[in-house]
């Protein structure tokens, strides 16, 4: 390294000599045709001119002369800014916070969006879907007639939605024998079940994944071996391979425990071996603790409706819709020829099952680019985190205008120096060079220390995203790309907030600059600059301004929403015994136990049990009414003491009863909606109505109060069942609420000691307060209000200090005019209004740009506000007073400060 540095020196050397020589030559010829020496060595000396730029031009030849006057202009650069170390602070941290927010939103979007699969060639990879060919304005998503994997069998046409479930016999053929894969396999997802270690229980992840499934996507192991295609013969002994992380967390990374026993619901399975560490799944943000063989299926999870000879049949039933397939494309084979060619083969098969070809419903198969794994995660967060990055860019660029006016102030206070140096011979790139070095100078700071504030944001941002999920593990992190993404957002930013601010500086007048004459700012070109600046920098504040507001009335408004039942001094917690091994009969008098002991508990006021959530959205299902009507409403499976524990006023008829038991005529109460929709004028007590997805016959005996489905939604017509009478789907599990007469966390340890007394093997979940489970289900609308508010905030300090600058320099380059004002009368009233009158000005224009921008750009974020329009006038007057209000206090001082110029001293100065 040392080398180019001496071969310099001794350049530089030989030039010297060079030129030496060449001088003394000259003199001696001169001397010798008579002239005396000093005469010629002055005449040689003149004739070649300027020697340090003779030096200039041969450098000019060797080559890294660039890299010198590189070198020349970063150690000027450091020199002025260590000068300015408030101005330098203040442009570094604003550009830190702008760039390290845009840092993390990519990186997140990266790793949700846009990042492959980390396995052999992703590229490969496609996932296989079918779709009906003519979809109606159905809801339902299956051809008719066709089983589904939870049993039913549906009737109406298919939707638009493309469904990924196949019938075995399908995926068994064509993994065995096709012209366009060079392998297809198979998974599917088993949820959350129960897994036992050592007698402690826990809700994890599993998937069930083929024989070839980790040989198809080239993983390998990190300990032990993976699952292969004799796993899944009949017979073989089950065994499972945990995920890297589940193996780290759950077992401290413990090697031994390779062929140790687990029990997945109540079924052991041998640790055979640990995936990759690198292998988080198919779904970003979902990665499965374990994995465990296919054939496993039938006796890990029992469909609720499905008999045992059907459980049996599905990997022979043609017409049982269950497992999820990818498929690995052979080299040289486009989508487009694999797509027609295994869409074919999937018609002829429906065609031998059964399915009329003919039907506008018939199933076509569809083929979807796997490279970046399932898109559960990329449907459910693709819009907020694109609207988090069009709020950290808008940061981003209220702090490059921030600078450049900055800069544009500097720049002016600098004319004299830029003047002298032009003056001198410098070119005026030359002097644009220099200038943007030092606003490279601040950019670079500015994205190092926002890659700090982009590892915080990363953290935070994935902690919003799982919103207390514990199985949510997203792999966001600064990794190479991330770094160019940062590297070339500095660069970018430098150029572009120094670029005009350098150019209005080489543009000065040499005379006027040089005889330190301040020129008029009312007839300088930079003024323009500086208002056009100020304006972009309200307007996008204004737009977050409104953003924000926007949220905030939103979180308000679904916190003020009624929602029908009492939420205080209720805890909730959810179990799911069928994961157990409890089913049918047994599996309701394990509920019903449960119930009766935490009602015996000291200090509880009331138990019941639902199985769902209450406050969360439920689908609306074909109800049954009287005259072969058909209606639709949601429903729930609850316990005998629900309205009495919930404290849901019973309007007309009766609540439920410890007699309404599953020999007892089947009853069920319906909310006011229901009542009023399709029995109006009078009372449905007494009536039968049958639920498609239910009871198809049940008696009305009671009508209760109004209770929300969802706070975002109306409330809807509502049928309440008791679960003693119809189950809910085993798979579901049921929910508790038990009332306490205070903090019901107090109720906390107690409720988990009766629990793990009654079914130690029952792993308990989700368990927190009512208003916990309501408020976590506002964790969207919360976290856009508080985001917002603070990208509005930053955004709007950020514009204040830019416009606190650019009224300062304004008012400093008239201090002339200011002076002659006051000499001649002017009073300081009369000073703060000419100054306070540019500012009203600009944020009068800025206003009315960002509104006129947001009326475009609100809408689009409408599906995120409950109770509040974009165009509401009251978001609009808050947004304008905020923006007014800080516009005015940032241009204060500045007027204040004009007001108090000595007429004698500033004009002496002039």
């Amino acid at each position: 390294m040392r080398w180019p540095f001496r071969q310099r020196k001794q350049r530089e050397k030989d030039l010297e000599d060079e030129i030496a020589f060449d001088l003394a030559a000259d003199t001696e010829e001169r001397v010798r045709a008579g002239i005396s020496r000093d005469e010629a060595t002055y005449a040689s000396r003149r004739d070649l001119g300027n020697t340090t730029l003779v030096k200039e031009d041969v450098r000019e030849t060797w080559g890294w002369a660039a890299f010198g006057r590189l070198g020349q202009d970063i150690r000027y650069g450091c020199r002025t800014l260590r000068k300015n170390p408030l101005f330098v602070a203040m442009a570094v941290l604003s550009l830190a916070l702008g760039i390290g927010s845009a840092t993390a939103i990519y990186s997140v979007m990266d790793a949700v969006l846009f990042r492959a699969l980390s396995v052999q060639h992703p590229r490969e990879l496609v996932i296989l879907n079918w779709r009906a060919i003519k979809p109606p304005a159905s809801g339902f998503t299956q051809p008719a007639g066709i089983r589904t994997v939870d049993g039913s069998v549906y009737n109406g046409p298919a939707g638009d939605r493309l469904s990924p479930d196949f019938p075995w016999p399908f995926y068994a053929s064509l993994r065995d024998g096709n012209d366009v894969f060079s392998s297809v396999f198979a998974y599917k997802d088993a949820g959350q079940l129960t897994v036992s270690v050592r007698g402690q229980a826990e809700l994890d992840g599993v998937q069930f994944v083929s024989g070839n499934f980790f040989d198809s996507l080239g993983i390998n192991p990190a300990a032990g071996r993976l699952i292969f295609d004799t796993d899944n013969l009949a017979g073989a002994p089950a065994v499972a391979v945990l995920g890297y992380n589940y193996w780290r967390d759950r077992f401290a990374a413990d090697i031994a425990v390779i062929g140790r026993t687990i029990r997945i619901g109540r079924l052991p399975f041998t640790i055979c071996g640990v995936a990759a560490p690198e292998f988080f799944g198919l779904a970003p943000g979902s990665s499965p603790a374990l994995y465990i063989p296919i054939g496993t299926r039938p006796t890990v999870v029992a469909d609720s409706v499905a008999t045992k000879a059907e459980k049996i049949s599905m990997f022979t039933d043609t017409q049982y819709y269950w497992t999820d397939m990818m498929g690995r494309m052979r080299p040289g084979i486009t989508t487009a020829r694999a797509q027609v060619e295994t869409a074919a083969r999937f018609r002829q098969f429906a065609i031998a099952a059964g399915a009329n070809a003919n039907r506008a419903d018939f199933p076509s198969l569809w083929l979807e680019e796997g490279g970046s794994g399932l898109d559960s995660l990329r449907r459910q967060y693709s819009k907020p985190l694109f609207v988090l990055m069009f709020m950290v860019g808008f940061i981003l660029v209220i702090a490059c205008a921030n600078i450049a006016n900055l800069l544009l102030a500097r720049a002016a206070a600098r004319r004299r120096e830029i003047a002298v140096r032009l003056s001198l011979g410098a070119s005026r790139p030359r002097v644009l060079r220099q200038l943007l070095t030092e606003s490279l100078l601040l950019a670079l700071p500015g994205g190092v220390l926002g890659l700090g504030v982009a590892a915080a944001g990363i953290r935070f941002l994935l902690w919003l995203l799982a919103g207390g999920s514990a199985d949510f593990q997203l792999r966001a992190t600064l990794d190479w790309r991330v770094l160019a993404f940062t590297v070339t957002v500095a660069v970018a930013t430098g150029i572009i907030f120094g670029l005009a601010p350098a150019f209005e500086a080489i543009r000065v007048e040499l005379a006027p600059a040089l005889k330190g004459t301040r020129v008029s700012v009312g007839r300088t070109r930079g003024l323009g600059l500086r208002q056009i600046l100020v304006v972009a920098q309200i307007a996008l504040s204004s737009l977050l301004a409104i953003g924000a507001v926007l949220f905030v009335r939103t979180l308000a408004n679904l916190h003020s929403v009624e929602i029908g039942f009492n939420t205080e001094n209720v805890l909730t917690f959810d179990l799911n015994a069928s994961k157990a091994g409890y089913k049918g009969a047994a599996l309701n008098a394990f509920y019903n136990r449960i119930e009766e002991r935490l009602r015996a508990l000291r200090g509880v006021r009331g138990v019941t049990a639902t199985a769902a959530p209450l406050a969360r959205r439920f689908y609306r299902t074909p109800v049954i009414l009287p005259g072969d009507k058909t209606g639709f409403a949601g429903w729930n499976s609850v316990g005998p003491s629900f309205f009495e524990t919930m404290q849901i006023p019973v309007l007309l008829g009766r609540p439920f009863s410890s007699h309404d038991v599953s020999t007892a005529p089947p009853v069920a109460v319906v909310n006011e909606v229901l009542a009023r929709t399709y029995f109006p004028g009078r009372s449905p007590v007494g009536e039968h109505i049958g639920i498609l997805d239910g009871p198809i016959d049940v008696t009305i005996v009671g009508v209760v109060a109004n209770s929300r489905e969802s706070l975002k939604e109306p409330v809807s017509p509502f049928v309440y069942i008791v679960y003693n009478q119809f189950p809910a789907p085993e798979w579901r599990g049921m929910s508790f609420e038990v009332r306490a007469p205070a903090n019901p966390l107090a109720l906390a340890a107690n409720v988990q000691g009766a629990l793990h007394e009654a079914a130690p093997d029952v792993p308990v979940s989700n368990m927190m307060t009512q208003a916990q489970r309501i408020e976590s289900s506002l964790a969207q609308e919360r976290t856009f209000a508080d985001l917002c508010t603070a990208f509005a905030v930053l955004a709007l300090t950020i514009a204040c200090i830019g416009l606190y600058g650019s009224m300062a320099y304004a008012v400093a380059s008239r201090t002339g005019e200011i002076a002659i004002r006051i000499a001649l009368g002017a009073q300081g009233s009369g000073v703060i209004w000419m100054v306070m009158r540019e500012v009203l000005t600009l944020t009068a224009a800025g206003l009315a740009i960002g509104f006129v921008c947001a009326r475009t750009a609100v809408p689009a974020i409408k599906s995120f506000l409950f109770g509040v329009k974009p165009g509401d006038p009251i978001v609009i007057g808050c947004a304008a007073g905020l923006m007014m209000v800080s516009s005015l206090l940032a241009g204060y001082a500045p007027a204040r400060r004009a007001s108090r110029v000595d007429p004698m001293r500033a004009l002496r100065h002039e």
